[in-house]
């Protein structure tokens, strides 16, 4: 009686841990460019309606202690020449110390299109988009509407050309 029970609890909990992982997947997400500010390394705060139109935008949601994370900026990094046309606004939950020594690392002050921060524990971007896995990229046209979003990196080819 006692496994039946034990049982009948594990598959209980395994459909509703499914159900839910499944409706965080499947999340509509506004097409808007979210409203959020961030701390930034030099201590100044970046507003995200201070993000142009007339450029396509990435955001990217990370953890600079994240392995995937790393290696996507390592990556985006080396395919700059392809995106140095985007503005690209790194958004984490962590300590800007953290940020800042992530920023340190990959020397990110080089590029001009690179803007890297913190929303600290407000959440204001992580809801919004429902992220559950980093690296979380969403990428918007020059007019700052969704054209995509990748819940974890895709090839390159997908985040180059939009317009």
């Amino acid at each position: 009686m006692v496994k039946k029970i034990s049982g009948f609890i594990f598959i209980a909990a395994a459909l509703f841990f499914f159900r839910s992982n499944l409706s965080a997947q499947t999340k509509t997400i506004s097409k808007e460019f979210p409203r959020f500010e961030m701390l930034l390394t030099n201590a100044t705060h970046f507003q995200s309606s201070s993000v142009k139109k007339g450029e396509p935008s990435m955001l990217i949601y990370f953890s600079p202690t994240c392995d995937h994370c790393k290696q996507f900026i390592s990556s985006l990094l080396q395919e700059m020449q392809s995106f140095k046309h985007y503005q690209i606004i790194l958004v984490t939950y962590v300590d800007i110390s953290e940020v800042k020594q992530f920023e340190n690392d990959y020397h990110l002050k080089n590029y001009k299109n690179i803007i890297a921060g913190t929303e600290g524990t407000d959440f204001v971007v992580r809801y919004f988009y429902d992220v559950v896995n980093f690296p979380f990229i969403a990428l918007y046209n020059k007019n700052k509407s969704l054209v995509a979003v990748y819940r974890q990196p895709p090839p390159f080819d997908k985040l180059k050309n939009i317009n």
